[in-house]
């Protein structure tokens, strides 16, 4: 019963901003992320990924490591701001390019 009391009251009160009449701080807007951008990269879809493809793949992006997924590989789920990820098929094949 005394538990219930508490959070009702606490559940009442005005928060510290509302007595004091003072807001919260603006949050200042993020910098903007430096590292891998794939959005240009759709002239590789189809090509065959070779060493120059991907050299032109890594300095098109702005990455700084790249990571070539085959079929059936385990890859990592941790996130790279600049490792640009360069999906291909059995063949060679580019199927998708794409930053992380």
């Amino acid at each position: 019963m005394i538990k219930l009391l508490l959070v009702v009251a606490l559940l009442g009160a005005p928060s510290f901003a509302e007595k004091t009449k003072t807001a919260r701080p603006a949050l200042a807007t993020p910098p903007a992320m430096e590292g891998c951008d794939a959005s240009d990269l759709k002239f590789l879809i189809g090509k065959t990924l070779d060493e120059t493809m991907t050299a032109r793949a890594r300095d098109s992006s702005g990455a700084t490591s790249v990571r070539i997924i085959r079929p059936g590989q385990m890859v990592s789920m941790d996130y790279v701001v600049e490792r640009l990820n360069i999906e291909v098929d059995a063949a060679g094949k580019i199927l998708s390019a794409r930053c992380g």
